[in-house]
């Protein structure tokens, strides 16, 4: 071989080499993820208030013991088996009163630890009852019992449909029992827990990540826990970071600032689907969730039903999905969307019909003012506060057309909108806005609203703030009918029960249902493991399956 052949082969070696050394110029390695949010907690505990951005977050570090599949089964994460009568770790027994108590064994699965290498025994189960009883207690459940490390069981006074589901989830005794016993009450457990303290201890966590940074309404980040048993994580490091306005946090996905986004509108990401479907893979997938305006229960004026109901007849929401939504999202006639099998299709509708509106106000006692917005009995005009979230596009969208339907008639809509962490982490919680607020509620499949509509689960210092009846409801019937759908085992009875539970939501609105957002998945061309999604609340408890193709 000539010297000329051997440089030309030499040469060619060496570029083979380089190309498979560095696939691709344009794809470089990627161990790192930033998301971009647009909602952010003020605190870390899993327990002291119900926010869905807060499970999101968790669920890159901390795994509960049962979860529902995006195809609504329900599924074991830290136990065995899911329990059931037929496989005899549920045990019903009739009481001398005629009453059903109920008692429900778990198995935690083998090699559990947190993240500081202590096991995961049933004690940290019993010290998430115990804090759960603090703050949301579910109606029943009355102890958990410990068996040895592995084995417990979960107690009931009365029978409940969801048994299987409601195992309270761990926190680590050894870490959280002695400051929870310490507190003189919730609000100073909140205070002093490391969740909220020290939330980088990493004994707080047991998931596929440990966090590692953690500043409150702001950012959080997370490593690889290496005591986690499950699949190993891809990334080594995973940013989320609060951007609070939606068009903010699209510009950030385009310039590639950020590689994933929570908190887009519908709108932006339908463009970010049409205009940059070669970066982006967008999918709409129809949720069981319900976007809502809440009324605060106080407001004499939002108390008349007959106001509630000329509010919700003056929408035109059919129009408002069609122009916002572009048909992909329906239109909300109760709490249960169409994918719900609970749900009763003959409920009392709601259709746009701003006469019927107008005659309603008028029954009570509205007459048209010198502006045309009415006037009360009272002589104070029907003007109505509705917050939301401020900087996300979709939901300013939604409240202007509101506020134009209504204004025509009579009705003033003032839009008050605060900072998501505002919005979630004080006004919601301790029920300080004056009339509407919009609120988009997740319910897991086959769930019966008590949380959302019992007079018990109004937030209070009783509760400790923790109840999630923001409007203050307070119906005896509902509330029976609740009580009586969550102790009914057989399917047939609890759906008669569902029906007269639709029924009374539909004629009295509690909440004034507006429409079934679609859960909006994206996932950047590059990754795979977001899409199809596995959980369809929380992509985040599927974060191990996250990967670079």
């Amino acid at each position: 071989m000539n010297r000329s052949r051997v440089r030309d082969f030499l040469s060619a070696i060496l570029v083979a080499l380089l190309a498979w050394a560095v696939p691709a110029t344009a794809q470089p390695k990627r161990d790192s993820l930033t998301i971009g949010m647009v909602e952010f907690p003020q605190d870390m505990h899993p327990l002291i208030t119900n926010q869905l951005v807060r499970s999101y977050i968790h669920g890159f570090a901390r795994r509960p013991v049962t979860r529902f599949t995006a195809e609504g089964v329900l599924i074991c994460l830290l136990c065995t088996e899911v329990p059931s009568i037929a496989n005899g770790r549920a045990t019903v027994t009739s009481q001398p009163d005629g009453k059903q108590s109920l008692s429900v064994r778990f198995t935690l699965r083998p090699g559990l630890v947190w993240g500081d290498g202590v096991p995961i025994t049933s004690r940290d189960i019993l010290l998430g009852f115990n804090a759960l009883q603090m703050f949301s207690p579910e109606p029943g459940l009355i102890g958990v019992k410990v068996i040895d490390d592995a084995n417990y069981t979960v107690e009931f006074d009365t029978a409940r449909y969801d048994f299987d589901r409601l195992s309270p989830d761990p926190l680590p005794e050894h870490l959280e029992g002695p400051i929870f016993r310490a507190a003189r009450d919730g609000l100073e457990y909140g205070r002093q827990s490391l969740f909220n303290r020290a939330p980088t201890t990493p004994g707080l966590w047991n998931g596929p990540y440990l966090v590692d940074r953690f500043t409150p309404g702001e950012v959080a980040g997370f490593k690889p826990n290496p005591r986690w048993d499950g699949a190993k994580p891809e990334f080594q490091k995973i940013t989320l970071k609060l951007i609070e306005n939606t068009a903010a946090l699209l510009a950030n996905l385009l310039s590639g600032d950020i590689d994933l986004s929570s908190g887009l509108s519908f709108d932006q990401a339908l463009a970010l689907g049409k205009d940059h479907g070669d970066r982006f893979e967008v999918r709409f997938v129809p949720s069981l969730s319900v976007a809502m305006m809440v009324p605060n229960f106080s407001n004499p004026q939002l108390a008349d039903r007959r106001v509630r109901q000329a509010v919700l007849l003056g929408i035109d929401r059919k129009t408002l999905v069609t122009k916002l939504f572009e048909g992909h999202v329906p239109v909300a006639d109760g709490m249960l969307a169409p994918a719900e099998p609970s749900r009763d299709p003959n409920i009392r509708k709601y259709p746009y019909d701003p006469a019927r509106a107008r005659a309603l106000l008028a029954e009570a006692g509205y007459k048209p003012g010198p502006d045309k917005i009415l006037v009360g009995p009272d002589g104070k005009r029907l003007s109505i506060d509705l917050a939301g979230a401020s900087g996300v596009r979709l939901i300013e969208l939604v409240e202007q057309v509101i506020q134009s339907q209504l204004r025509a008639i009579g009705v003033e809509i003032l839009v008050r909108n605060e900072p998501p962490r505002v919005l979630l982490g004080e006004t919601v919680r301790k029920r300080t806005f004056q009339g509407l607020i919009t609120f988009t509620s997740l319910p897991g499949p086959d769930w019966i609203p008590y949380a959302r509509f019992h007079s018990s689960r109004i937030p209070s210092p009783a509760n400790n703030l923790g109840g999630s009846n923001y409007g203050g409801y307070n119906n005896p019937a509902l509330d029976a009918a609740l009580s009586a759908a969550q102790i009914e085992l057989d399917p047939a009875k609890r759906q008669v029960l569902w029906n007269e539970i639709q029924a009374i939501e539909a004629d009295d609105l509690p909440v004034l249902p507006l429409y079934h957002p679609a859960a909006v998945f994206i996932q950047p061309r590059w990754m795979t493991g977001i899409l199809p999604p596995k959980s369809l609340n929380l992509p985040s408890l599927a974060v191990e399956d996250w990967k670079v193709k």
